[in-house]
């Protein structure tokens, strides 16, 4: 059987899609699969590392920073339909897989029109634009939060099945990890990070209650993305006990594994991340985020105790109090890391493959 992927402009996006590929490959050993992904984008780099061809279409999302960016969008759209349609005939799919992102609306949409089965898979709590347009006409879809049904068209094609984690992600032994990072297993430890590329709100905040955490006993760990790595390091290379700062950080299983309480922006990828490993964390949303889904993510953890949520404009009133009471509340700590731990599914991948394979004998 051949299956076909479309979803990308961000890992949220594109690890998705791999991990169902990959679950794919083990129940269908002779299945042929083929990712498509918008030209320039990150999952050029991402899908063929990972052993997967891609087919990539000239396509780009709506700029609502500025309007006059979009004036060409609607002749994009349709000479990446028309792409979509050379692609779909060429490789004749069996099945058509979409996680998500601008590209997977044209891809998706050709697919039906050929009549190719169609699944679709939404990790946020608020369902994007693309996924609300397709959610319709979709044979499948899939849904991590229950609150996303009430955005979706119809409700006889949803599947309530957790965001999808692959496999090689695993908690590591604390003790190992703090080593890693040359770190004292005797102290509590915060991991922060605000993504690959930091987050100026959470920097600046913790750059002014940096010290006030460290000479309160506790370990931190810091990726403070590339814009201000130099000028944060320089700022607090004094700090030789109990401070790790990083630009980026590789080996994310390491920092969580090592972390007791995460501080962070509120993306599905993270967060289901910290619900496998079973993560005490403070979510911090990205206000700028699409249609403010980072705080419909961080919503629906928070109302289910399984997460701290505190909005970017709260940060500097409340998050250094809350990471001092988090480290010092054993009990509530474990509330928090038991009950994030419903959220996660380590068969997620494999679940979705079966249902993709499924459609395939419709």
């Amino acid at each position: 059987m051949r299956y076909i992927f479309a979803g990308g402009g961000s890992g949220g996006h594109i690890f998705p899609a791999i991990a169902i590929a990959d679950e794919i490959k083990i129940l269908d050993k002779d299945a042929e699969i083929l990712f498509t992904g918008a030209k320039g984008r990150i999952e050029e780099k991402i899908v063929p590392s990972n052993n997967y061809r891609l087919e990539t279409i000239n396509i780009s999302g709506f700029d609502r920073s500025s309007y006059k960016n979009n004036l060409r969008l609607p002749m994009k759209l349709i000479l990446s339909l028309k792409r979509c349609f050379e692609i779909l005939k060429e490789f004749k799919p069996d099945v058509a897989i979409g996680t998500g992102g601008f590209v997977c609306g044209p891809v998706i949409f050709a697919a039906g029109i050929l009549k190719i089965p169609t699944l679709i898979q939404e990790g946020n709590s608020y369902a994007g634009k693309t996924i609300k347009f397709l959610s319709g006409r979709a044979d499948k879809v899939v849904i991590n939060f229950s609150e996303t049904e009430k955005y979706l068209k119809r409700k006889d094609n949803i599947v309530k099945i957790p965001h999808p984690v692959r496999s090689s992600f695993t908690e590591i032994n604390r003790d190992k990890a703090l080593e890693y990072f040359g770190l004292s297993g005797e102290r509590k430890t915060v991991f922060i990070f605000g993504g690959s590329q930091g987050a100026r709100g959470i920097n600046e905040c913790i750059r002014m209650n940096l010290r006030n955490l460290i000479n309160s006993g506790m370990n931190v760990i810091w990726q403070t993305g590339k814009p201000e790595y130099e000028k944060l390091s320089s700022e607090f290379s004094d700090i030789k006990n109990g401070l790790r700062i990083f630009e980026f950080i590789d080996k994310m299983d390491m920092a969580y594994s090592a972390g007791d309480v995460i501080v962070c922006r509120a993306g599905i990828t993270s967060i289901m991340e910290m619900a496998v490993l079973g993560k005490a964390c403070v979510l911090i949303p990205l206000p700028t985020s699409a249609e403010n889904h980072q705080e419909m993510n961080a919503g629906s953890l928070a109302k289910e105790n399984a997460a701290v949520m505190i909005l970017e404009n709260e940060i500097n009133n409340k998050l250094k109090d809350e990471i001092m009471n988090l480290i010092k509340d054993e009990k509530r700590l474990s509330e928090l890391r038991n009950n994030i731990k419903i959220f996660s599914d380590r068969n997620a991948a494999k679940k979705i493959a079966e249902e993709a394979i499924k459609l395939t004998v419709k």
